[in-house]
C-alpha cells in the first residue's frame, strides 16, 4: 500500500530546514527499512531541490512523499514551470559550471530522478531504494513519476500552492464569474479565513459585490485542534456570517463588525490595483480575534496582484459584453415596437420587455382627455400579482407619478392606510418613472418597480430612459396611424351610399374592399339614387390614384352627377358635363373611368340605358345561364375635351342579372395571367346563375381573393342587379 504525506512552505530560507525535518519525520514515522545513509541522501537532496525552488521559482513550494515498500519518492513543485531544467547523464561531469549544480546530486545519488511539466507548475522528484542497491547509473524522467491529485499535491483538501497553480494564460481562459470565485477561494485558502469576498468596481465606479465564498466543512476539519474552541457559533461562521457582516457594513459601514458579538473579530483586506488604481478589493474575515497577521496581509496581497490585471481585463470584457448586450436589446426593442401600429400591442409590449430585464414589475400609465394619468398596462414577473399591482397604482396620488421620482409606494398611501398583506411586497418596491415624450408631446409615463434591496444602476437608468423614448415614439406612431385610419374609414365611408335603396322588381347588392391595410382611402366608389317614381340611377367608377387627391375627386364626380341626373339631363349629357368639369380643375385633377346609368322599371322588366366611359364593360346573365357584354367602351372621364357618350341599352328580365366591377376585379393577376383573361369574369359569372345579388357579389369577392397569391393590390367594387 502506498503511503503518501505533503507539505506547503513560503517562499522564505526557512522553508528549507522545515522541509528537511518534514521528510526525515515522516520516513521515520513510516518506519521504512532504510538505513541511515538513505535517510541522510533524502535529507541532502530535499534540502538541495527545495533551496533552488525558493531561490529561482520564488513560489510557494509543496514538498510530497511517497513509499510503496520498494523506493521512497520525494516530490518538490513549484509554481514557475517557464523555468525549464535540463536533465540527463551528461550532467554528472558538468563540475565547472557556476548555477545549476544542485541537481549533479540527485543524478549521483538518486535511483532515478525527473522533471514534470504542467502548464502552471513543475516538480522535481528523486527516488532512493531502502535496501540499499545502488544507482546503476544516472537515469532522468521528464514524465510524472506517479499520479497526483489536486495539481502535483497531495490528494484531499485543496491546498495554497495547488490553487495557485495557475499562470497568467490559464487564467485569461477563465470567464469572469469563473475568476471572481477563483479570487475568493485562493483569498479564503491562503490564510485559512472564514469567509472572503471580493468588491469589484462597476461601469460607474462603485463597488459592488461580485463573489464570495465560506470555509466548507472540510476546510474546518482540517484546521489544527487548538484553534477550535477560538470559534464562534456554528450559525455565526462561513458564508452566514459573510452575509450577516456584508448587510452590516452596508447599513452601518466600517462600524459595522464591532456592533454586535455574532460578527467576526478579525478582518482584512487589500486593494485589487490595476494600471496604477484601485479596480477592487479582496477581503477576508475570521470569527476569532487577531487571526490576521502582517504574512496574512502579504499572501492576501499576492493573491490580488496575481489576479489584478486578468480580473481587470475580465471585468472591462464584461462591461464591453454588457454594453454591447444593451445595444443589442435596444436593437432588438426598437424592431419589435416598430413590428406593430397597434396602440395596446405597443404598450404591452413595451411593459414586456421591461421585465424582467430591468425590473420586477412596469407599468405605463397613459394620459386621459382630462389630462390624469390612468394605468393602460401593468405587468408583473408574477403574473398573480398584476390585479394587486393595479390596485396599488389606482391609489397612488398623480404627483407620485412626476418623472424622475424614486419612491416607495409605502410613503404615498393614505395617512392610517396600510396595504394589504397580499400587496405588503409591492407597496414597498422601490420604484422608478420615466416620461414617455415623443414629439414635444407627454403620452404618460413608464413606471418600473424593484424590491428595495434591488436599486437599479446608473446604466440600468439609462437603458431604461433609451428604451422609454422609443417606446413613446412607437406608441405616438400608433396613436397618429390609429387617428389616420379613423379619418380614412370615415371619408371612405362617406364617399360611399350608407345603404341601398330599395327597387321593387330588383335585388341590388353591393361590395366594397379596400387594398392593403385601409389606411388609404380608395379611389373606387359606387351609388344607386332615386330621380324620380319608377326611375334610378346608379354609378360605379375608379378614379386613378388614391389618399386625399383621389378622395377629392371622388367626392366632387358622386356629388355632380346626383346634381346632374336630378336636374333632368340624360346619361350621355351627364358625362359631357362631368367630363367638363374634372377638365376645367387643371391638369392636377386625375382621370377617372365609370359605368353610370339609369333603371327604368316597368311591370315586366328593367330597362337600362348606361354609357360605359373607359371602365370594364358591364356584363349581364341572362336567365338561361348565357352571358354577354352589356355595354360598350367609350373615351375616359378627364382626358378628351369635348368628348361625346351615347347610351347602350340593355333589359333586365326575372332571373338576369347585371354585373358591373371596377379593374381591381377584372385585372386581379396570378403571375403573368390576369382573372379576365379568356373571358374569365364571364366564366364566374355564369357559375352564379339561380344565386340571389348577394351571394353572386361574395362569389366574385371570394374567387378573385383567391385568385392570386397575395392580398389583392387594387381597391375591389361590385354592384349587382338582379331581376325578380
Amino acid at each position: 500500500m502506498d503511503l503518501v504525506a505533503g507539505a506547503t512552505y513560503n517562499p522564505e530560507p526557512t522553508a528549507v530546514a522545515a522541509a528537511r525535518r518534514f521528510v526525515l519525520e515522516t520516513l521515520r514515522s513510516w518506519k521504512v527499512q532504510a538505513s541511515d545513509d538513505l535517510l541522510a541522501d533524502a535529507e541532502l537532496l530535499t534540502s538541495e531541490l527545495v533551496t533552488n525552488a525558493v531561490v529561482h521559482a520564488r513560489t510557494p513550494v509543496q514538498v510530497t512523499c511517497r513509499a510503496d515498500g520498494s523506493e521512497v519518492e520525494v516530490s518538490v513543485l513549484d509554481l514557475q514551470p517557464g523555468r525549464t531544467i535540463h536533465g540527463g547523464a551528461d550532467r554528472t561531469g558538468d563540475t565547472d559550471r557556476a548555477t545549476g549544480r544542485g541537481l549533479l546530486l540527485p543524478a549521483a545519488l538518486s535511483s532515478s530522478w525527473g522533471v514534470t511539466y504542467a502548464p502552471d507548475a513543475k516538480a522535481v522528484w528523486f527516488r532512493l531504494r531502502p535496501d540499499g542497491t545502488a544507482p546503476s547509473g544516472s537515469r532522468v524522467y521528464l514524465a510524472p513519476p506517479a499520479d497526483v491529485g489536486d495539481g502535483f499535491g497531495r490528494a484531499g483538501t485543496r491546498s495554497f500552492a495547488a490553487a495557485t497553480a495557475r499562470n497568467d494564460a490559464d487564467l485569461v481562459r477563465l470567464g469572469y464569474q469563473e475568476l471572481l470565485r477563483h479570487a475568493v477561494e485562493l483569498a479564503r485558502d491562503a490564510v485559512q479565513a472564514d469567509a472572503a469576498y471580493v468588491l469589484i468596481a462597476d461601469e460607474d465606479g462603485v463597488l459592488r459585490m461580485r463573489a464570495a465564498a465560506s470555509l466548507d466543512a472540510q476546510g474546518k476539519e482540517a484546521r489544527p485542534s487548538e484553534q477550535a474552541n477560538l470559534m464562534a457559533p456554528a450559525t455565526h461562521t462561513g458564508m452566514g456570517m459573510f452575509l450577516t457582516v456584508y448587510d452590516q457594513l452596508t447599513e452601518n459601514g466600517t462600524d459595522g463588525t464591532t456592533s454586535a458579538s455574532v460578527l467576526p473579530q478579525s478582518f482584512l483586506t487589500v486593494p485589487v490595483r490595476a494600471d496604477g488604481r484601485v479596480a477592487g478589493v479582496i477581503a477576508v474575515m475570521a470569527a476569532e480575534a487577531d487571526r490576521f497577521a502582517e504574512r496574512d496581509s502579504a499572501l492576501v496581497q499576492q493573491v490580488a496582484d496575481q489576479l489584478a490585471l486578468p480580473l481587470e481585463r475580465a471585468r472591462l470584457n464584461e462591461h464591453d459584453r454588457a454594453r454591447r448586450g444593451r445595444i443589442s436589446f435596444l436593437a432588438e426593442a426598437s424592431d419589435m415596437l416598430a413590428g406593430t401600429l397597434d396602440q395596446e400591442q405597443t404598450i404591452a409590449l413595451a411593459a414586456q420587455l421591461v421585465v424582467p430585464r430591468l425590473a420586477v414589475w412596469c407599468a405605463i400609465l397613459l394620459a386621459d382627455d382630462s389630462g390624469q394619468l390612468i394605468p393602460a398596462y401593468v405587468w408583473h414577473a408574477d403574473e398573480a400579482r398584476n390585479d394587486d399591482l393595479r390596485y396599488l397604482l389606482g391609489r397612488v396620488p398623480p404627483q407620485a407619478f412626476f418623472p424622475g421620482n424614486r419612491r416607495q409606494w409605502s410613503l404615498w398611501m393614505p395617512p392610517g392606510e396600510a396595504p394589504m398583506p397580499e400587496d405588503a411586497e409591492p407597496a414597498n418596491d422601490l420604484v422608478w418613472c420615466f416620461p414617455l415624450l415623443a414629439r414635444g408631446r407627454s403620452l404618460g409615463v413608464l413606471v418600473l418597480g424593484r424590491p428595495g434591496d434591488g436599486a437599479l444602476g446608473s446604466q440600468a437608468v439609462d437603458l431604461a430612459e433609451d428604451l422609454a423614448r422609443r417606446a413613446a415614439l412607437a406608441l405616438d406612431n400608433a396613436r397618429l396611424y390609429s387617428e389616420q385610419l379613423q379619418a380614412s374609414h370615415a371619408l371612405q365611408r362617406s364617399l360611399l351610399p350608407a345603404q341601398l335603396p330599395v327597387i321593387p322588381g330588383l335585388d341590388i347588392a353591393a361590395g366594397y374592399r379596400a387594398a392593403g391595410e385601409g389606411n388609404e382611402v380608395g379611389g373606387d366608389f359606387y351609388d344607386v339614387f332615386k330621380v324620380a317614381p319608377d326611375r334610378w340611377r346608379f354609378t360605379i367608377g375608379d378614379v386613378c390614384g388614391k389618399g386625399v387627391e383621389a378622395a377629392s375627386v371622388t367626392g366632387l364626380t358622386r356629388h355632380a352627377l346626383r346634381i346632374l341626373a336630378r336636374e333632368g339631363h340624360d346619361v350621355p349629357t351627364v358625362l359631357q358635363r362631368l367630363n367638363a368639369l374634372i377638365l376645367g380643375e387643371g391638369s392636377a385633377v386625375p382621370f377617372l373611368t365609370l359605368i353610370h346609368g339609369e333603371i327604368i322599371m316597368t311591370p315586366s322588366q328593367a330597362s337600362v340605358e348606361m354609357v360605359c366611359a373607359g371602365h370594364p364593360p358591364p356584363l349581364l346573365l341572362c336567365s338561361p345561364g348565357t352571358t354577354q357584354t352589356a355595354a360598350s367602351s367609350q373615351p375616359l372621364i378627364g382626358v378628351i375635351e369635348g368628348a361625346t357618350f351615347c347610351a347602350d341599352t340593355c333589359h333586365i328580365r326575372p332571373g338576369d342579372v347585371l354585373l358591373c366591377v371596377t379593374d381591381g376585379v377584372t385585372e386581379r393577376r396570378s403571375g403573368e395571367r390576369l382573372l379576365d383573361d379568356d373571358n374569365g369574369l364571364q366564366q364566374l359569372l355564369s357559375e352564379c346563375s339561380g344565386l340571389n345579388a348577394g351571394a353572386i357579389v361574395a362569389s366574385i369577392e371570394r374567387e378573385a381573393r383567391e385568385f392570386g397569391s397575395g392580398p389583392p393590390t387594387d381597391d375591389i367594387a361590385l354592384l349587382v342587379f338582379r331581376g325578380q
